[in-house]
């Protein structure tokens, strides 16, 4: 008996959630870290010599957030290969448990982004109106990926992928004919 290939469903919902769950919060990670490191250069140097502004700060972009973060994604890649490959099977349902897993935690994230009033402590920028729209996109594809990825995986065909095998069509047994078919 032949194993069941992989889907064009199931490569779809690995490699949407992968760039979801990998691809951009690595690239965020390194978004931070690169601007965190342009932020310690002379941002405006004096014709004289000396400096006429240098530094500043990147909120909400801790050391420990960035660690965990990037942690979180180089892991959730790790279950995405092995899930590529299909074995072992329980692979399926650790897929989808790290999804829902990581989908609840960026739902949270994001709506107290959308709910947290723009503050002069915090400063006032013209990058806060993409900033919200953003993170309504950003929301909306978290809420979207998860609910195929869920929907496909547990459909016949990603089932017997990650089974190895397709299961047996039960046996067709002719129905018994009723007296009344048989006196006619």
């Amino acid at each position: 008996m032949e194993k069941p290939p992989r889907t064009l469903g199931i490569a779809i919902a690995i490699i949407a959630s992968v760039c979801l769950f990998s691809c951009l919060p690595l690239l965020q990670v390194v978004m931070f870290v690169a601007v965190r490191g342009n932020l310690a250069t002379e941002l405006v140097p004096l014709e004289t010599g000396g400096t006429a502004a240098f530094g500043g700060c990147v909120l909400n972009a801790s050391d420990e957030r960035l660690i965990l973060q990037a942690g979180l994604a180089l892991i959730f890649l790790i279950i995405a290969a092995v899930a590529w490959r299909g074995k072992p099977p329980i692979i399926r349902f650790v897929l989808v448990a790290a999804v829902l897993l990581l989908s609840a935690g960026n739902i949270v994230l994001l709506i107290s982004t959308l709910a947290t009033p723009q503050t002069l402590q915090t400063g006032i920028d013209s990058g806060e109106t993409v900033t919200r729209s953003l993170a309504t996109m950003q929301l909306l594809i978290t809420v979207l990926i998860p609910l195929y990825v869920v929907w496909y995986m547990n459909r016949g065909p990603a089932r017997a992928f990650f089974r190895g095998y397709y299961l047996k069509e039960p046996a067709r047994t002719t129905p018994a004919k009723t007296t009344d078919e048989i006196t006619t």
